[in-house]
Formats: C-alpha cells, structure tokens, sequence
C-alpha cells in the first residue's frame, strides 16, 4: 500500500504543481477586458516580505477607489507566458511595484518597493484626477 501511494504522490504531484503554476490570475484576465478606467497593475511575489505588507496597505485602501480604480493583482513569478509578457512590458524587475496605467495601458506612474499608505494614496489622487 506504501508503495501505491508513494508512486501515485511522484506521478500526481508534479502535474498538479504544473498546473498551479501556470494558472493565469483572473485579475489578469479582468484586466484586459476592463479598459473603462485607469487600473493599478500590482506586481508582487508570494515569497516577498514587503509584498505582503504591500497587500495589506492595498486591502485597506481598494474598497475606497475600486469604483475609479481597477486593482489588478500579478503574481510576477507565475509561470505563464501572459504574465511573463506583462512583466516584461512594464520592465518589472523587483517586486512589490506597482504601475499605474490608463484607459488605453500607457504608463502614468510607478512605485517600486513598499510605500507608506498615504504616499500610495496620493499616487492614486494624482492618477484618477490627473
């Protein structure tokens, strides 16, 4: 019975890692079908530090700008050609960054590492009434 499983782990495992990692984010995807407002690309990394505490100065202050703002989360080590051609399009080389971008995916502004909540506010203030 061991040895079923052991055989069933090394033969399941690696597929379904496969496929996790190359899952696109469904912010992604949003992203490209909501072009109506300027958007926030939010690149980052689960194994980031400042990246997590990025996302917590995000959750608190998305609720106040999602109906002016889309929040568009990026896993930039995912495994996946679109991410891979978002990252490189935007010249993504550290994480957490944050580019601001309009209706029509120009580049406005950017942040690169952690910022305070309230710089981060004021980039979002300057980009929706700039």
């Amino acid at each position: 019975m061991k040895n079923i499983i052991t055989i069933v782990i090394i033969l399941i495992l690696p597929v379904l890692v496969y496929l996790i990692m190359n899952k696109t984010s469904n912010d992604v995807v949003a992203f490209a079908q909501d072009n109506t407002k300027p958007s926030l690309l939010i690149f980052s990394s689960t194994m980031c530090m400042d990246c997590q505490k990025m996302k917590t100065v995000l959750n608190e202050i998305q609720p106040t700008y999602s109906d002016r703002v889309n929040f568009v989360q990026i896993n930039a080590t995912e495994n996946s050609r679109k991410i891979k051609d978002i990252v490189k399009k935007h010249s993504v080389v550290l994480v957490p960054t944050i580019v601001f971008v309009d209706k029509d995916s120009n580049e406005t502004a950017r942040i690169e590492g952690f910022v305070p909540k309230e710089n981060l506010i004021k980039e979002i203030e300057a980009v929706i009434n700039g």
